[in-house]
């Protein structure tokens, strides 16, 4: 079976060919386009133009699975960071004889902890000693991350008689917790919510417009990221130790809400700038609770997953899942 993968996010979105053989993927070749476009056609039609081979072999695609920011209903997706929404009937127009599925953007980097790409993965805070992720466990693995805007699922490892599962979310729009009792995070808070009524969300403090933010909060710069994180010295900011604590935050909430086996990280943000979740004020937010709350995220380990094509990785064993299921019926 060929299957046609793709991570639609905010700023690009990835595409790839893979072929299933013995219930596993397998890549064969793919290409990455910019997301910003102003209709969701005009991304498949570029698909075509910049499909690097012969195109008549991605027409013959059986599966297509995608991935985009946001929940889906009713066959679509309306993305949170694009000014397009993914509809299955516009992917029916160009694939008319594939099977087609969509899933949320962080389910399927929940998807990816199953793949080969968190063979890779840095082990940030060993919890128990844990030296890889236990698919054989009960317990849910806790993914979470920031890029374009902040994501969240829980991956369900499956039994003997049962599949895996991935819950999806969209946790990156609740509010964020700040502190109230701390003055800079008093001060940040009412920065960036301006005039607003209304309390700013995990996404809008977690994400790289939110780092950005942060920064400017500190410098009065509004500057690119991928400018001021580029610097010696950005280990040792202020921008850099309060992202890091509200990483460190949020995902001793994403724990605490399943009590997983273990918090991976994905994302842009983490990948490309590291250092917000190796600092040690991302260690110590995640761990302070009082009790035994306290005592249970001392032994969670936390991993960071930099890998650039993790989305799809996920993407691509869903599909495969998917496929085995249509086999077994």
């Amino acid at each position: 079976m060929i299957m046609l993968s793709a991570d639609i996010g905010g700023t690009n979105s990835r595409f790839s060919l893979f072929s299933i053989e013995n219930r596993l993927p397998v890549y064969k070749c793919g290409v990455v386009i910019s997301s910003k476009q102003e209709e969701f056609s005009h991304l498949l039609n570029k698909l075509f133009t910049c499909w690097p081979v012969e195109w008549t072999e991605l027409a013959q695609a059986s599966l297509v699975v995608f991935a985009a920011a946001g929940p889906v209903r009713d066959g679509c997706i309306e993305m949170t960071n694009a000014e397009f929404s993914v509809d299955e009937e516009q992917i029916r127009n160009f694939f008319p004889d594939a099977e087609i599925r969509l899933m949320n953007d962080f389910e399927a980097q929940a998807w990816a902890c199953l793949s080969p790409v968190l063979k890779e993965a840095e082990c940030l805070l060993p919890g128990s000693g844990a030296q890889s992720l236990d698919f054989s466990a009960s317990s849910p693995v806790a993914v979470v991350g920031a890029g374009t805007g902040l994501g969240a699922a829980w991956l369900m490892p499956g039994d003997g008689k049962n599949a895996p599962r991935v819950l999806p979310s969209e946790a990156g729009h609740m509010p964020f917790p700040f502190d109230v009792r701390d003055d800079e995070e008093r001060a940040f808070a009412s920065f960036l919510a301006g005039d607003g009524a209304v309390l700013p969300t995990a996404g809008q403090v977690l994400s790289g417009s939110g780092l950005a933010r942060l920064h400017e909060f500190f410098t009065g710069k509004a500057e690119d990221p991928a400018y001021f994180t580029a610097a010696l010295s950005f280990p040792e900011s202020d921008t850099c130790r309060l992202f890091a604590r509200f990483y460190g935050r949020f995902c001793r909430m994403a724990a605490l809400s399943t009590l997983p086996q273990a918090v991976v990280i994905a994302g842009g943000v983490a990948e490309k700038t590291p250092s917000l979740v190796r600092h040690e004020e991302f260690a110590r937010e995640f761990v302070r609770a009082s009790g035994a709350h306290g005592d249970f995220l001392s032994k969670v380990p936390v991993w960071l997953n930099r890998h650039p094509q993790s989305g799809l990785w996920g993407v691509a064993e869903a599909g495969a899942m998917l496929a085995h299921e249509g086999e077994a019926r």
